[in-house]
């Protein structure tokens, strides 16, 4: 028994329902692999403003254990 073209149609019709073609995977992978970008510049920028955060944090702690051990071991005023 030979395939016709009808028969075709609907092996054609039933897959395009439940698969995807090559092109729209390739628009939704770019799609997410722009959001992704996005994404990569944002961390890299929170990265930045982390050390910053850390090194001024860094730096008023360091004050206070100098100022507090000056009081306790250097003497008042």
């Amino acid at each position: 028994m030979a395939v016709s073209r009808e028969d075709m149609r609907e092996i054609v019709e039933e897959c395009d329902k439940r698969y995807r073609s090559k092109d729209d995977c390739d628009e939704i992978s770019g799609a997410i692999e722009k959001k992704l970008a996005n994404d990569n510049t944002r961390f890299a920028v929170l990265e930045y403003q982390q050390k910053v955060n850390n090194w001024l944090t860094t730096a008023i702690a360091g004050g206070i254990v100098a100022l507090l051990i000056k009081i306790f071991v250097g003497g008042g005023a």
